[in-house]
């Protein structure tokens, strides 16, 4: 199936993500940090990357899907963050092609059966 990238710093997260997507056939790497994440891509580069926003700083992810998709521009990523409930914000985010050059957004929590969904239907080609 598809090599995926998991980058957060919640452990517990990561882990459930990773058993349903083992579960579900997919090679997963992860990376709690930022900088882990970088270093994992100049090794291998995954078919999607997962990125959560408030690791080392409040916008690690955003800089970081900023640096994949300068390095790697057809590599496929989907925020997964609570930011917007952390630090109260009113208003979403929705990917463009500067500030935020990913393919979707999706608000923490999710169950990671609908991640493992969004993933496949990424790497599958008919992501809505």
């Amino acid at each position: 199936m598809a090599k995926v990238l998991l980058i957060d710093d919640d452990v517990d997260l990561i882990e459930a993500n990773k058993a349903v997507l083992t579960a579900r056939g997919h090679d997963v790497s992860v990376a709690y940090t930022a900088e882990e994440a970088r270093k994992s891509l100049d090794k291998v580069v995954p078919d999607v990357a997962v990125i959560d926003v408030m690791m080392e700083t409040d916008s690690a992810g955003f800089d970081l899907a900023r640096d994949i998709h300068e390095k790697f521009p057809s590599l496929p990523a989907v925020i997964l963050s609570g930011i917007r409930e952390a630090k109260e914000l009113s208003f979403s985010f929705e990917p463009d092609d500067t500030y935020m050059p990913v393919l979707k957004f999706m608000e923490k929590p999710v169950e990671p059966a609908k991640l493992a969904d969004q993933i496949e239907q990424i790497v599958s080609g008919t992501n809505q």
